[in-house]
């Protein structure tokens, strides 16, 4: 008897057979559409061949079958194989998805290994990889095989394709972010391989989650020329399979949509119609061209092509009558492409996809958000310091690197293990510490030049009893997040000084906090029993708010609100003094009764807030926003704002999507309680129960500030499952506008979505809801998934998913918001601003008293007729670098200047790409003290400028 594998192995060849001859016909059928001219001539030769096959078929002459065929289709053959697949060998390779960071490393470890086996036994063989992390991997825990990988791409045989560092989400990173990625991991790469930006054309992206429209703008500017990607977006209206993509200033990049194949493709008989003929012929039609990429290999967990992928390879390219089947690289794939002149041109975005990851794991995203704006900071307080104390800033390569593989598409998405929250978490705080430390050495390096000598002795003269305990008190409190310690840094007995910086561009006038630790000495009266007052630049008197106070390790403190005027990325000094403070009457106050006897409360009462602006009332049932009034037009802009629980029924990939929602069910008020009373602050706070979660919401308003801030706090304990679903928890806000239209910020500006059936949509620090009556924006720090259903804007809070974490959100939470009623539709450069003064807030530097050549009050850069991205290092020299965003339909001149007499004269400016090399045809002029430049409509510029003492 004939052993089973023997019969099973003559059957697979016999169906071999069967298959070549019957998919040359297939082909030899396609070509007839393909080259019409041809056609009359090619029909009767296919048709004899279909004839002398199903022949063959019949007599079960099997094994002939292909050479008959391809005999008598010869005449075909030299056109067949002038068309082309480019089979381009890559392992995808998902960082810390379902796994944890060793396992990741081991993963790009083995992958590699293979992949440099299989080119040792295989000459023909190329392999394409993407993410400059995983040769990141191999430079820290295996630098030997790092030196063959970089023979192999010297020899050409490795293809490059990263040209950021990881292949991260780009809905719900800044704008800024998105340069580093490319800023970094060019650098990166020439000091690896050698390689030129130009030798890395491509954005390899086929898994990110969509793709906001700004996307081409960034990309040309950073010498990217290719997208490959596989995800375009449910609501993309037309999705052709390539197309150039015109970002809003005009900037192309030619795509390839692989969304019907995708990046982990297989060789497998049951697929070879579609590659050969269904999926190769729709793509030459559509590009007139005679060229096809297939990406192939096993990803996501890594992997990559396999020997049967190139003996598969080999075998297609001897059939006759079948395109050429080789190995290749992307890089070629696009050349031929970019040669087409039928390709379509797409503008706007390509979203959305699996929408739930807007959300799904808060705390990765509140890391994000913090990370990104906490390194901006620290840069420009950086740069600063730098110029004025000829001192080198600290480097922040690292934590940018930190930042960016954080935001890898399953990481910053959410939709990874609880392992990628931990580690991710861990790169956090380090970033943080970084940060922190960072910017508060430069602050208070720029603190130590400014006067203050007129606070008070620096080193107090009296008995040790009478000493003071201040200087040293509160050692790194108030710190956590990237906030800055609040140590006292005074000797705490008389005037203390306070040096509040704007990092930020625009000039702003906002309430601020100052912390006093211990002053006085033995039997002097506690802090909280003093009256102090704030002394401005101007030497104006300003009588603080106490808004908070207590003890904290071996320390009292009291911490004080104050109204201060800074310039744009300026300063100001302010000191607080031990005197009575002039009378000031309330600018923001509670509207509620009070009762005449101190000790009773008003029954079933109404709470309430109004400054010179905004007048909120509260709804004692819900806790939610009864009305907002915008004082300077009477209109009741929002109605019945409330916070809305309710549990997505049960569905598979809960970190990914959002399914339809049971009754929407409105939190517990367990307490209303006034907290704050004015001059300068004064809040509300709504204790809530939700299940067994319990949150603080409170409302605030502030003196001359147009926006109601709510801040929520407290512990989530609500667990989704499979049996049960996904809880979650918005902020639903009705507005009284018709004809209500969305407005979104994105990378490096915003998009209006006409999306208004409640479909999740993404969104950086704002969305405005505009109609006919008006409008409103909506700020957040650390939140993104917004919907629009009519007039009412939801906020998505928290999404209790189960996989692939299955507790992602049970903990502490803390989310700050802001509302601010609108007249219309605010300009988008406003909005960014906005924005970026949300959060980025004024940073309040204690100082001592000592003499300095600074003034009392000053601006250091002044930046006008743009909105501001970055003021950085150079990478390379001591100049600094100034990046400009135009989120308008027009040219927009701006104007860069920085203080001479403080920082050092502009001795000269170059325009540059996002990677800092100069332009062939730069717009910008040195104007006297100033760099002015025109920012094209929708564009990105970047100066490089020489500052000089």
């Amino acid at each position: 008897m004939t052993p089973t594998h023997v019969l099973a192995n003559s059957s697979a060849r016999l169906a071999q057979a069967v298959q070549r001859a019957e998919l040359q016909l297939d082909f030899a059928g396609l070509l007839c559409e393909l080259q019409p001219a041809h056609a009359a001539a090619w029909r009767p030769l296919i048709q004899q061949a279909r004839d002398r096959f199903a022949a063959g078929l019949r007599a079960g002459q099997f094994d002939a079958l292909p050479a008959l065929v391809e005999s008598i289709l010869a005449p075909l053959a030299p056109t067949a194989k002038s068309y082309t697949i480019h089979c381009v060998g890559h392992a995808h390779i998902d960082m810390n998805w379902m796994w944890s960071w060793p396992e990741t490393v081991a993963v790009t470890v083995d992958t590699f290994t293979t992949v440099l086996r299989l080119m040792d036994e295989y000459p023909e063989f190329t392999f394409s990889q993407s993410q400059a992390s995983t040769y990141a991997i191999l430079e820290q825990y295996r630098p030997d095989l790092l030196r063959r990988v970089a023979t192999r791409v010297k020899q050409g045989r490795w293809e490059v394709t990263a040209s950021h560092w990881v292949e991260g989400d780009k809905n719900l990173a800044s704008g800024e972010s998105l340069c580093r990625h490319l800023l970094y991991t060019r650098s990166y790469l020439r000091q690896l391989f050698g390689l030129r930006p130009e030798d890395v054309p491509i954005d390899w992206a086929p898994d990110t989650f969509g793709h906001p429209a700004t996307m081409p703008t960034y990309l040309v500017r950073g010498g990217v020329k290719y997208t490959y990607l596989h995800r375009p977006g449910i609501h993309t209206p037309h999705k052709p399979t390539a197309f150039w993509w015109e970002g809003p200033d005009g900037s192309r990049v030619l795509v390839r949509n692989d969304m019907r194949t995708g990046y982990n493709g297989q060789f497998r008989a049951d697929q070879l119609a579609a590659l050969l003929i269904r999926q190769f012929g729709d793509f030459v039609k559509l590009t007139g061209g005679r060229d096809q990429l297939f990406v192939y290999g096993v990803g996501d967990h890594g992997g990559g092509p396999t020997r049967r992928d190139i003996h598969y390879i080999r075998e297609l390219n001897t059939w006759p009558v079948g395109p050429t089947v080789r190995c290749s690289t992307a890089r070629e794939f696009f050349a031929r492409l970019e040669k087409s002149d039928r390709l379509p041109v797409i503008r706007g975005e390509l979203n959305t996809e699996v929408t739930g990851c807007y959300t799904s794991q808060s705390l990765i995203k509140k890391a994000n958000r913090f990370a990104e704006n906490r390194l901006l900071d620290a840069e420009r307080a950086g740069v600063l310091a730098r110029l004025a104390t000829r001192q080198p800033a600290p480097a922040l390569t690292a934590a940018w690197r930190d930042t960016l593989f954080s935001q890898f598409h399953d990481i910053l998405p959410g939709s990874g293990v609880h392992d990628t929250r931990t580690y991710t978490h861990g790169l956090f705080q380090k970033t943080m510490a970084a940060t922190s430390q960072a910017e508060q050495h430069a602050w208070r390096r720029l603190a130590a030049l400014v006067d203050t000598a007129g606070a008070g002795p620096a080193v107090p003269a009296a008995p040790p009893a009478q000493i003071t305990s201040a200087l040293g008190a509160g050692a790194g409190c108030h710190s956590a997040n990237g906030q800055l310690s609040t140590a006292e840094q005074s000797a705490g007995d008389g005037p203390r000084p306070f040096v509040v910086f704007n990092p930020t561009p625009r000039d702003r006038q906002e309430v601020v906090e100052a912390t006093l630790w211990d002053s006085g000495g033995a039997g002097d009266p506690p802090l909280q029993s003093r009256t102090f007052a704030v002394r401005a630049p101007d030497g104006t008197l300003i009588a603080p708010q106490v808004v908070n106070a207590g003890y904290s390790w071996g320390h009292r403190f009291l911490t004080l609100a104050f109204p201060a005027k800074v310039a744009g990325l300026g300063y100001a000094r302010y000191v607080i003094t031990e005197e009575p403070p002039p009378a000031t009457p309330p600018r923001v106050r509670q509207t509620g009764l009070v009762h005449h006897c101190s000790y009773l409360p008003v029954e079933r009462s109404r709470e309430g807030m109004e400054n010179d602006l905004l007048r909120v009332d509260v709804d004692p049932t819900t806790g939610g926003i009864a009305a907002l009034v915008n004082k300077q037009t009477g209109q009741t802009i929002v109605r019945g704002a409330t916070l809305e629980y309710a549990v997505e029924r049960p569905h598979r990939m809960t970190a990914w999507t959002i399914e339809q929602t049971g009754p929407v069910e409105l939190p517990a008020v367990t307490a209303i309680r006034r907290r704050l009373t004015g001059p300068h602050r004064a809040s509300i706070e709504v204790a809530l129960r939700i299940h067994e979660s319990t949150f603080t919401l409170t409302y605030e308003l502030r003196a001359g500030d147009p926006k109601l801030y709510l801040h929520l706090t407290g512990v989530w304990y609500q667990r989704g499952t499979p049996e049960t679903g996904v809880p979650t928890l918005r902020l639903a806000v009705p507005l009284a506008l018709t004809d209500a239209r969305g407005r979104y910020e994105i990378p490096f500006g915003a998009i209006d979505r006409t999306l208004n059936q409640g479909e999740e949509v993404p969104a950086l620090q704002w969305a405005q809801v505009a109609g006919r009556e008006g409008g409103c924006l909506l700020l957040n720090d650390c939140k993104h998934g917004h919907s629009l259903t009519g007039s009412t804007l939801r906020l998505n809070l928290i999404r209790a998913s189960y996989d692939p974490d299955i507790l992602p959100e049970i903990g502490a939470h803390e989310v700050h918001l802001a509302l601010q009623p609108l007249t219309g539709a605010l300009p988008v450069a406003e909005a960014m601003h906005l924005g970026q003064e949300f959060n980025h807030p004024l940073r309040v530097i204690g100082t001592d008293a000592h003499p300095g050549t600074w003034p009392a009050a000053a601006q250091l850069i002044k930046v006008r007729g743009a909105v501001l991205s970055a003021v950085k290092q150079a990478e390379s020299g001591s100049d600094v670098v100034v990046r400009l965003l135009n989120p308008t339909g027009r040219n927009a001149p701006a104007h860069v200047e920085f203080n001479s007499a403080l920082l050092g004269a502009m001795t000269g400016a170059q325009e540059v790409d996002l990677l800092e090399r100069p332009l062939s045809a730069p717009t910008v002029k040195l104007v006297g003290r100033a760099a002015r430049v025109t920012v094209p409509a929708g564009g990105i510029t970047t100066l490089r400028l020489k500052i000089k003492r």
